[in-house]
């Protein structure tokens, strides 16, 4: 699997190094490390320490936003697969997704999820008789109401105990929230030990900071997402995810010259950056710039050729401003990237618009009120 000139984004962070370490080694195969899903991201991994403060809904939105980029998701240990930086899991591996999932009863979703943090001793297909059995013991307790976020909690605390040996080594039982060992009639936990923390470096802190920020921003606190993202800026002055983020964030709290003042910032981070483009083109057209509107969105297309949102956007005001055969051009290309979506349906609209438009004199008629809303959405 190519890395050279990938995007990569680490959602939480890593039990294996801190984040400084992933930069440095993903840098050294060609790629990058950055810090929000964006368009150019091609890997979104799953660091193993998201479990710990972020809640399951946070996840799943962190997953969902990240397939919606394109990016490919891997877990932690399939990360440091793909750098080469450990081995294939050994052993005989032979079973499917499908028989793992029908053979032990585990609901679909919850396979991914944990499959996705780790909580098997195969990343990927095929499976060994290990994860079947592993498997069946998730799926017992999935039945008796354990979520999944709590099984991949126990996982991982018998990972940090043994490295060597899994949860199929073990029994799992129940009590209250908790997951637990069993042997005979005596429970306990599954990390067997206490552990000590070492003190977080810079980048650590950073990418907490930037966790919180998140949450709050999922949660349309604004202030305090605002505040988070500041103090990241801060610490990470060069990262053009966290400048992106907060402009989104002060946009939300209609302070929009601080917000176009931070995506100015990530664009001289990143030239490239054609979300940022995108927004600034938006803050311009609200203010009545439709000029440089024009200019920004033809950034974000040069930046990012199968962005479809600036083609249909530029083609808008360059149909605002009378030239329909630049705005044909533009929904043309729209639609060649979106065809079947709401607003493929727009652009086709609106092409047909032009037509009428510029046809034969029978046929020409004025843009109403109600076609420009249309177009508009």
């Amino acid at each position: 699997m190519a890395i050279d000139g990938a995007a990569f984004v680490i959602l939480g962070a890593l039990d294996a190094f801190p984040r400084r370490l992933a930069a440095r080694e993903i840098k050294a195969r060609g790629g990058e490390l950055r810090h929000g899903v964006s368009r150019r991201t091609r890997f979104a991994v799953l660091g193993h320490k998201l479990i710990d403060g972020a809640s399951a809904a946070s996840i799943e939105a962190r997953i969902e936003e990240s397939r919606k980029a394109g990016a490919r998701l891997l877990s932690e240990n399939a990360f440091l697969r793909l750098l080469k930086l450990t081995e294939e899991p050994k052993g005989q591996r032979e079973l499917s997704t499908r028989q793992i999932v029908e053979q032990s009863g585990l609901d679909r979703n919850t396979f991914e999820r944990l499959r996705l943090f780790d909580a098997f001793e195969s990343g990927d297909e095929p499976f060994g008789f290990r994860d079947l059995v592993a498997a069946r013991q998730y799926a017992k307790l999935a039945a008796d109401g354990v979520g999944w976020p709590d099984l991949v909690r126990a996982a991982r605390s018998r990972r940090s105990a043994n490295p060597l040996g899994g949860v199929a080594n073990v029994r799992l039982a129940r009590a209250g929230k908790a997951v637990l060992m069993q042997s005979g009639e005596t429970l306990s936990e599954l990390s067997g030990q206490l552990v000590f923390s070492l003190p977080a470096d810079e980048g650590d802190r950073g990418d907490r900071l930037f966790e919180e920020a998140r949450e709050a921003e999922e949660a349309e606190d604004w202030a305090r997402a605002a505040a988070l993202y500041r103090r990241c800026v801060e610490i990470e002055p060069k990262d053009a995810d966290v400048a992106f983020n907060l402009s989104h964030v002060l946009l939300k709290q209609g302070e929009w010259q601080e917000a176009r003042r931070f995506l100015n910032k990530a664009l001289r981070l990143d030239p490239t950056y054609a979300e940022a483009w995108y927004n600034l083109a938006a803050i311009a057209r609200e203010h009545g710039d439709p000029e440089s509107a024009k200019r920004h969105l033809r950034q974000a297309i040069t930046a990012d050729p199968g962005y479809p949102d600036p083609l249909y956007n530029l083609a808008l005001l360059e149909f605002d401003a009378g030239d329909y055969e630049k705005a044909s051009r533009l929904w043309e290309r729209y639609r060649e990237l979106d065809p079947d979506s709401s607003w493929g349906q727009k652009a086709k609209y609106g092409l047909q618009l032009i037509g009428m438009i510029t046809g034969r004199p029978g046929a020409q008629r004025e843009v109403s009120v109600a076609d420009r809303r249309h177009l508009a959405g």
